[in-house]
């Protein structure tokens, strides 16, 4: 993997990590049983203490948020590789991330509350209008506050312009979905 490309992933797992004390990473491929069973985003729902009145229940499974052909349309690239996060039920962040041909999209979910967000805001963090109860792109990601739930969306492959409009698709897409 091109050193480049991975600091963004990098940072976020770190962030993501530190935010949630989620632990170790694990990589499952797309060809696993669990990833041909085709997992629904509702075969994860429990009741959680954490979560609002719009989020009641565990976090997705961010790789059964998006088709492999709605991450292919979203980012006009073919799939050549899915990595899941193989987290236990009840984990506060999850993630995906599907390499491509020249590029990659991540996608992390995490719990959180309005201040948790805000209080990544640093002053290289840029904000983002139009997507969910707050956004900021900071370092290639974008990151969305929808309810309790941090979104964070990386895309590479394409100019910034065209990653942060690939981000923003892919967030907008998924939130209705959590």
């Amino acid at each position: 993997m091109n050193p480049r490309r991975s600091v963004p992933f990098l940072v976020a797992a770190v962030a993501a990590t530190s935010l949630s004390g989620f632990g170790p990473l694990t990589s499952i491929t797309a060809g696993t049983p669990a990833a041909a069973a085709g997992r629904s985003a509702a075969s994860a729902e429990a009741t959680s203490g954490v979560a609002s009145a719009k989020y009641r229940g565990r976090l997705p499974d961010p790789c059964t948020l998006l088709s492999r052909h709605e991450v292919v349309e979203l980012t006009g690239r073919r799939i050549t590789q899915v990595d899941e996060d193989g987290a236990k039920p009840g984990e506060s962040t999850r993630y995906c991330q599907w390499q491509q041909d020249g590029g990659q999209l991540a996608l992390f979910l995490s719990r959180t509350t309005r201040s948790g967000f805000t209080s990544q805001i640093g002053p290289d963090a840029e904000p983002v209008d139009g997507v969910g109860d707050d956004a900021f792109l900071l370092a290639g990601h974008l990151y969305v506050l929808d309810g309790t739930v941090q979104i964070d969306v990386y895309s590479y492959g394409d100019d910034d312009a065209e990653n942060l409009a690939k981000e923003r698709g892919v967030a907008t897409v998924v939130m209705p979905k959590i």
